[in-house]
């Protein structure tokens, strides 16, 4: 069984790109990145393309989703965070959103949501997010 995940990049802003997630093809929060920067580590965006996923708990981030093969790039996640100030070259979810930011409280619910979908889905190894639209 497999556990698709599906950022749709929808809105660019000089200071951030604006998606919305879909788990199981099915619509489930907003996402946050940094505007495209040359794929520069930490201050950029990633390329569109598909990654392989695998989970992680460790740290103070809790539960996330860390990519596989990203070019040039380690450590990509999607994870919990407010601000753009708070990501370095991750992705950020949340429930509703601001200009550059995800309005206080609601990234914690969406992780939790993408988290109960991905436990829906019988906890799968096969993790597989795609990303479309921007740069």
């Amino acid at each position: 069984m497999a556990f698709p995940i599906w950022i749709n990049r929808v809105y660019r802003h000089p200071e951030a790109i604006v998606g919305r997630l879909y788990a199981n093809d099915n619509p489930l929060c907003y996402s946050l990145e940094l505007p495209w920067r040359d794929n520069a580590n930490n201050i950029s965006c990633i390329p569109v393309g598909s990654y392989n996923g695998t989970i992680r708990t460790d740290g103070d981030k809790g539960w996330r989703i860390e990519l596989a093969s990203v070019p040039k790039r380690t450590h990509v996640q999607l994870h919990v965070g407010n601000y753009t100030t708070d990501i370095l070259g991750c992705i950020l979810l949340g429930m509703e959103l601001g200009l550059n930011e995800i309005k206080g409280g609601t990234s914690n619910p969406a992780r939790l949501l993408l988290k109960q979908a991905y436990e829906d889905a019988q906890s799968p190894s096969d993790i597989t997010v795609r990303i479309t639209g921007y740069p």
